[in-house]
């Protein structure tokens, strides 16, 4: 299960969003409303934004979050058993507080439970894999700040937390299950290519089907590149053992899989040599 969150400042963009309101999304009626938080029934977009800037009139005054489980795990969900998953996963975001080495909290715990705020949940997607959207004030109910930092590791650590709960396949399991493929794939299309291109690489990487962004230096000298699949994008150095797929290390790498295979061709030929000086000339 993935758990992303943001403070951001254009909060009625992403209120209209969720609720299904803006231009942006081509199905609102894949979209259904799960829960409010001291909110008056039946509010519209636009409303939930005025209650949030008048409680919090800041600049960054709406927390975004978005929670995605696996699509096999919320096959048989209801609306209810959405309105648990997100009741948990605020119990777990404000749970958190953040300690440095001697003890000392140097990110306190948040409120969202006792924040305005608005979720719903999206049916429709790219990946096809149902998602919670919500949209959480920075002040809660007694005008305190919800603490933004670290608020990335807050949504991922609570997710990671409910997913190991529930027995559920945790997003960094699944991450480094798909690296590992990913991994498979790259070595597969090296040891396909006849001889070494850079520039051959890149188009069989790409024929597969992933994204392949280089990141090169002034000079334009390549110092490293990435490889996506969807919306997920690992660093050549995430990628196999030893890192040896890296842009320093491929080359060798390349060379590396066909000496192997060029040793196994020569012992081959060198069996082949040895049975035909065995057989008689004819005369």
């Amino acid at each position: 299960m993935i758990g992303k969150a943001k403070s951001i400042s254009h909060g009625i963009n992403n209120i209209r969003y969720i609720t299904g309101k803006s231009r942006n999304k081509k199905h609102p009626e894949l979209i259904y409303h799960v829960k409010d938080n001291l909110l008056p029934c039946r509010l519209d977009a636009q409303g939930i934004w005025d209650m949030m800037k008048a409680h919090a009139p800041m600049v960054k005054n709406v927390i975004r979050i978005e929670i995605s489980p696996a699509k096999e795990h919320t096959e048989y969900f209801t609306l209810k058993d959405w309105e648990k998953l997100w009741d948990d996963f605020v119990r777990e975001f404000d749970s958190m507080e953040f300690k440095d080495k001697h003890g000392n909290v140097y990110s306190h715990r948040t409120n969202l439970a006792g924040s305005i705020y608005s979720v719903s949940l999206h049916l429709e997607s790219k990946s096809g894999i149902s998602h919670l959207h919500a949209a959480v004030c920075r002040k809660d109910k007694d005008g305190r700040t919800n603490n933004d930092h670290n608020i990335h590791l807050r949504a991922q650590y609570a997710a990671e937390r409910i997913a190991r709960k529930r027995g559920w396949t945790t997003a960094a399991e699944t991450c480094r299950t798909n690296a590992d493929e990913v991994a498979r794939e790259l070595t597969g299309i090296l040891c396909s290519m006849p001889s070494w291109s850079w520039n051959d690489y890149v188009a069989r990487v790409r024929k597969k089907g992933y994204t392949l962004e280089e990141r090169r230096d002034k000079k334009n000298v390549l110092r490293g590149y990435t490889v996506g699949i969807g919306d997920v994008i690992y660093k050549a150095s995430e990628l196999g053992k030893g890192r040896t797929l890296m842009a320093s290390k491929i080359e060798t790498t390349w060379n590396r899989l066909h000496n192997r295979s060029a040793t196994e061709l020569k012992q081959e030929e060198n069996k082949v040599r040895r049975r035909l000086q065995r057989v008689p000339m004819q005369t």
